[in-house]
Parts: structure tokens; sequence; C-alpha cells
């Protein structure tokens, strides 16, 4: 491991994964570990803090705090986990403050929420002073920064446009978690092409690379209409920017260039200088910017 005069520990808490790594004060990911995410809260703890204890200890300079990026909605103030879904059964009212090792702080917060603040000190956000960061996968996530800072919210909930509802399934508000997302497109393909079961989106992202013609049409077809729901939603905050990362931005052209025609067609022409931007961090979003949220307090 290469020299550095002070570390912190990143760590992303994932529904499948669980990633920690050490973290110099540049944001340069210098040694990292990760195992799967285990079933219960307890044990999710327990092996996210034999993670932290083992970089602390392999270390070479002093680790000087904490960060972490979870699932689920973050009370910032106390590092619990005030509010999470199925995908993290029971995760609700853990304490993240458990994971300190060595009497060092910790700082929590959403993942989301990590993931831009990651982008915002080392990605595709340096240099704006207000951003949306969207993720699109098997979930939707938002956060929003401004004036350089995560702004939480009264709940901590700012920014979680999932919960836009854009359409109606009967009598049922659907929102737009379920319909741009990931499984939204499997489902939206399954109900295209009549079939008995529904293909998983890699499967549906091959076809389309192929030629399929309901892959694609279905494809481009919630890009689309996510491009033109993330208009609406960029008109009301107006930020410089809109980051979008996450798996299903990774299906390539046929999905990018139809999200950025429509966002951009459905943008009042005063906010045409808004800019989107693809996510640049990567898989390490999450547990960078963890680590620099907890730079910022070990700074401050």
């Amino acid at each position: 491991m290469a020299e550095h005069s002070e570390l912190v520990v990143g760590l992303d808490i994932g529904a499948t994964k669980t990633k920690a790594g050490l973290v110099t004060a540049g944001g340069d990911l210098v040694r990292s570990l990760q195992a799967a995410t285990a079933p219960a809260p307890s044990a999710i703890l327990s092996a996210a803090r034999a993670l932290c204890e083992r970089l602390i200890a392999e270390a070479e300079t002093p680790v000087l705090a904490i960060g972490i990026g979870s699932a689920g909605i973050i009370d910032t103030r106390t590092a619990t986990v005030i509010h999470a879904n199925d995908n993290l059964p029971g995760w609700g009212g853990a304490d993240l403050r458990e994971l300190s090792t060595g009497g060092l702080p910790v700082v929590a917060d959403n993942d989301v929420r990590a993931m831009a603040y990651g982008e915002a000190t080392l990605g595709a956000g340096r240099g704006y002073d207000s951003l949306l960061c969207v993720t699109v996968g098997t979930g939707i996530g938002g956060a929003l920064i401004l004036n350089g800072e995560i702004w939480p919210g009264e709940n901590f909930s700012a920014g979680e446009i999932g919960y836009l509802v854009v359409n109606w399934d009967g009598d049922q508000p659907l929102i737009l978690d379920q319909y741009a997302s990931g499984p939204g497109i499997e489902r939206a393909w399954q109900a295209a092409t009549e079939a008995d079961e529904r293909l998983q989106l890699t499967e549906i992202s091959v076809r389309a690379h192929t030629g399929d013609a309901a892959a694609i049409a279905v494809i481009s077809q919630k890009a689309r209409e996510l491009g033109a729901i993330l208009a609406g939603y960029a008109t009301s905050i107006n930020p410089q920017a809109v980051i979008v990362g996450g798996g299903v931005p990774q299906i390539g052209a046929l999905w990018w260039d139809a999200f950025a025609g429509a966002f951009q067609a459905n943008l009042p022409p005063l906010l045409a200088s808004t800019q989107l931007l693809p996510a640049a961090l990567g898989v390490e979003a999450v547990l960078q910017g963890a680590a620099m949220r907890a730079w910022r307090e070990v700074r401050t």
C-alpha cells in the first residue's frame, strides 16, 4: 500500500454487497474490501464493522473517521436508518454509530446522497454549485446539491424522485420508481411481447443490441418517458446540471440518446443551458462520496 499521511474509511452498504475502502483526502481509493450483505440487520452491522476493522488494522497511517453511504433514509444527525424498503428487510432503525471502532467519528447518509457528494467533489459535478443527481437501477433515487452542499430536506428525503406519481395502475398511483427503473423496463417488455415470463434487463439489453425490435422499442420508450419526467422535475428545481448514473444507463447509447433527447426536448427554452451529464465515478461512487463526507467533517 502506498504511503499516505492520513486516511478515512468509506463504506457502501447496499442490498446485495457491502464495500469498504481506505480513501485519501484527495479522494483516491487505496485499498478496498467487500462482502455479501447479510439478510439480518445485526449481521449487516457485524460484517460491515469487520471490514472497517480489517482496513484500519492494515492501514500504515492514521485513520481519522468512517463515512457511510447506506440504503434507506438516514437521519444524518444521529446516523440512524429511519426508513428502509423491502430490499433490506428490517434495516429501518439500525444505528450506524455501532460501526465506529476505536472511537472514530461516524458520518452517515443515504447512498444516493453519498454518490451525489462524490460526483460533486470528485466526479462529473465538479465546478457546479447546484446539482440534481439521479440513479436509475433496481429503483430510482435522487439527491440535491445546493450551494455545494447536500440538501437533506426537513425529513432527510429531499430529491427522492422515485416517489413521483407518473401514471395510474387502475385506481392505484404508479410511482416513477416502479415505472422507469430496471424492473419497470422488464415489466414493459413482458406486457409488450405478451411473454409468459419476465426477462432480466440484461437479457433485454442483449436482445436490443442484436436488433430485436420489441426490446429496442421498450428501452427507447422508457428512456424517453424518464427524460421527459426529469425535465419537468429539473424545471422546478432549476439546477445547473443533472447527473445520471446507475445500472440502467449502462445499456448504452440506445437508452442514453433517447433519454437525453426527451430531456432536452421537454425543457423550457429558459432552461436550455441545463447540463445533462453521465455520472463519472462508477461503482465506487457511494464509497468515495461517503469518504469525502467524512473528510469534510474531519476538516471542520
